[in-house]
């Protein structure tokens, strides 16, 4: 049986001799069981029942007769499903001259590498005939040694028609360093091949006699080195400095970054290799003491230079250069912090002490002026009259509106932290005095447009005729808000015909004619509230077409500052009382979530409720004395008081986990200004504290902050957490600290308090004592208090 492996009786044997034997005789039922079970289509059929089918068709013919039953283990699923697996197998052997496949291979979208492992492992019970049409497409299709050898083999096969007989003698030299390693390990284990696996490595010329004569694949080291280091050489020859061969780059086929990374790991050793003094040699930076980053742009802004000096490199910048701008300004800065050696490389680039504290804008405009950046700000300047680009801009393919934005907030952050001039800001205020403006870019687009119409027109100022809608209304925004515009705004302002006189005596411009829009906007109030029960809709809302999101947002902006007419806001008032409530409009939403949660007059069910509604009502528990009075009788018209069960309460923290390390930092912090309102750039000796403290806010209102930090905190600071806006807890501080320094309070904190006393009966109770606690009201009547 052992030389027979095909037929009916060799599977059947197989499965014979497969089952278990017990040591003490006597095999279980499920043994005697399985030792008879022969699989289906290894099942004879009665051969009399297969000829009176076929007597009966010849004589009668095949009209009226049932078709022909197919035989006990064969069905047109699985015969299509073989045909379907064989076509991709040829497809696949056409292609690599085998079946050794992986599980993971597919032709097109057909999973062949299961395929083939389904069939190898199902092949004792595989029928004759698929049998013998797998191994006429590969007669190694099912061998009794591992797939991945037969890959291997084939591998070296493949290298041998390729470049003719291997030598075993020498190590395998000519091949690649697995397949030789694999070679040379069949060698060592010749003995204990299979004798099938031994006739195959004879076809490729491994023998006996060569097996025992086969030495390791393996390289010199000094080989290897000397061929590094001539790569290296090479590369230095081509490209000017190894600092460009980063971790991924390959030269000549050798992975040199990957090499060099090593090679500078090795010399934090004591005893460096003598091959690094050759490194030295070829390229002194090729292993700085700063970043290689560095090391690289330092490299191509000097050899950029020196092509443009001998005119190669005319009209061509290299990948990456659009930063370059930012990286010598960069430098130029922070000159004074640079090692010695740097300060030394920086020279042979003309920034020196001296150009990087008085001209660094000129050193920029010299090195990269026509560069990508500064030649498409210059193109789109001279185009369009200014700078305030939109973030999407691309002119030409270049992120314009990106790398100005980027410009900006260096700008910012330089002047943040020295208080000095961003050397760039210098170069572009050249193009365009207000590239950086305090105020909006759209503000500063809007400007650009109404001046270029002015200069068009006959009359200029704000008579222009025919403006469209938005420019319209944004002239009128100016009128009506002259007041609160920064200085250099008038002065803008004043160049397109808007003085503080004609702001409060000149017309608007009529913008064109349109439908009624309060009435339409009125109507898809009522008709959203006829929906939802509230207008408390997100900005992002669209119905019907109408920006109804948008429309209710600009309602409770002009409520705010006191523009809003009082019968619009009494109509607002007739479709939602709450449409413009003095707390948070995520609050409001949330609550009406709650409110479509709530199941008839019973209030809010005890089950059932969203895991995030649970939590949500437990957090307006725990903070139910800081909500505002509208807050609590909206909860309470919901049956939420602060002692209403609602959902499953969460299990009590079994294991205590260490305290923040931001709580220390919070302590000197409030120790040193006696709050915990910081902007939140504020970091406390090295450590964020402003993004710190913002985060523990989103995680106190979601419910998710721990106990012992929000007593930790409180107890610094009761109002770390106010149930109003930050930015008014914020400005309230600047303002407590100006009146008790006996300092002029700025225009800004005069309109703010203004404001205040203007929204007096709507703001927090606990609002209202902070102002009077400190000296707010002083000097105030009763009627002050009033809306």
């Amino acid at each position: 049986m052992a030389h027979r492996a095909s037929g009916r009786l060799h599977p059947r044997t197989a499965v014979c001799l497969d089952v278990p034997v017990h040591p003490y005789g006597g095999g279980s039922g499920d043994d005697e069981q399985r030792l008879w079970q022969v699989p289906l289509a290894l099942r004879p059929r009665p051969l009399a029942d297969v000829l009176a089918g076929y007597q009966r068709r010849q004589t009668a013919g095949t009209e009226g007769l049932p078709a022909q039953k197919r035989l006990r283990g064969h069905s047109v699923h699985a015969d299509g499903a073989f045909a379907a697996g064989l076509a991709h197998a040829r497809t696949y052997a056409a292609q690599h001259g085998h079946l050794a496949t992986r599980r993971d291979t597919r032709v097109g979208s057909f999973p062949l590498g299961k395929w083939v492992h389904n069939q190898q492992a199902h092949a004792l019970a595989l029928p004759e005939e698929k049998a013998a049409a797998l191994k006429e497409v590969d007669p190694w299709w099912n061998i009794p040694w591992s797939v991945k050898w037969q890959r291997s083999y084939y591998r070296a096969r493949d290298h041998v028609r390729r470049h003719g007989p291997l030598n075993a003698a020498d190590g395998f030299p000519d091949t690649h360093v697995l397949t030789g390693e694999w070679l040379y390990l069949q060698c060592t284990d010749y003995g204990s091949l299979h004798p099938e696996q031994r006739r195959l490595l004879a076809d490729i010329g491994i023998t006996a006699q060569v097996a025992g004569s086969a030495r390791p694949r393996r390289t010199s080291r000094t080989a290897g080195i000397d061929m590094a280091v001539a790569c290296a050489r090479a590369f230095v020859a081509e490209h000017g400095c190894l600092a460009l061969a980063t971790k991924n780059i390959s030269h000549q086929g050798f992975l040199l970054g990957k090499w060099l990374a090593a090679q500078r790991c090795l010399t934090r050793r004591q005893d460096e290799p003598a091959h690094l003094q050759v490194l030295d040699t070829i390229d002194v930076w090729w292993n700085p003491p700063w970043p290689l980053a560095w090391q690289r742009t330092w490299h191509l802004i000097r050899a950029h230079a020196q092509d443009r000096r001998q005119g190669a490199a005319e009209g061509s910048w290299p990948d990456g250069s659009d930063g370059w701008a930012t990286w010598l300004s960069v430098q130029c800065t922070g000159y004074k912090q640079l090692h010695p050696l740097q300060q030394r490389l920086l020279a042979e680039i003309g920034i020196t002490a001296e150009t990087a504290a008085s001209c660094p804008h000129e050193i920029i405009g010299q090195l990269c002026g026509t560069g990508p950046g500064l030649a498409h700000a210059r193109t789109y300047a001279a185009a369009h009259g200014h700078l305030a680009t939109p973030l999407k801009a691309c002119p030409e393919g270049f992120p314009l509106g990106r790398w100005l934005s980027e410009q900006r907030h260096q700008a910012k952050e330089h002047h943040r932290s020295t208080g000095g001039t961003w050397p760039v800001s210098t170069l572009l205020a050249a193009l365009d005095p207000w590239w950086n403006p305090t105020w909006s870019l759209e503000w500063q687009r809007h400007w650009t447009r109404v001046r270029e119409r002015s200069e068009s027109a006959a009359g200029g100022g704000t008579g222009i005729a025919d403006l469209e809608k938005e420019l319209a209304n944004w002239l009128e925004r100016q009128r009506t808000g002259y007041g609160t515009l920064h200085p250099e705004q008038h002065r803008l302002l004043t160049k397109i015909g808007i003085t503080a006189e004609t702001a409060r005596a000149a017309q608007p411009p009529a913008p064109r004619a349109e439908a009624d829009l309060l009435d339409t906007a009125l109507a898809q109030a009522r008709a959203y509230a006829a929906g939802y029960g509230h207008i408390a809709a997100p900005v992002s809302t669209v119905l019907d077409g109408f920006p109804l999101g948008k429309w209710l947002a600009w309602q409770r902006r002009r409520a705010g500052q006191g523009r809003l007419s009082p019968t619009r806001a009494e109509a607002l008032s007739a479709i939602d009382p709450w449409w413009n409530p003095p707390w948070s409009l995520q609050w409001q939403q949330a609550y009406h979530r709650l409110r479509t949660a709530a199941t008839g007059a019973d209030g809010v069910p005890a089950t059932n409720l969203p895991r995030g509604l649970c939590r949500w009502i437990r957090v307006q528990q725990e903070s139910w004395e800081h909500l505002h009075p509208g807050q609590q009788d909206l909860l309470t018209a919901l049956g939420i008081t602060p002692h209403t069960v609602v959902g499953e309460q969460p299990a009590p923290a079994t294991r205590s986990y260490p305290a923040s390390p931001g709580l220390d930092h919070a302590r000197a912090y409030a120790a040193r200004h006696g709050h915990l309102t910081p902007d939140k750039h504020t970091r406390q000796d090295s450590f964020p504290l402003g993004r710190w403290l913002g985060q523990q806010r989103r995680k106190a209102r979601a419910g998710v902050l721990s106990t012992t930090t929000i007593e930790a905190l409180t107890a610094l600071d009761p109002w770390w957490n106010p149930p109003w806006p930050y930015t008014w807890h914020r400005t309230w501080q600047q303002y407590r600290a100006t009146t008790s320094g006996n300092e002029p309070v700025p225009d800004t904190l005069q309109h703010w308090a203004n404001a205040q006393r203007s929204q007096w009966s709507t703001l927090h109770p606990d609002q209202q004592h902070l102002l009077t606690t400190a000296s707010f009201t002083e000097g105030w009547s009763s009627s002050d208090m009033k809306p």
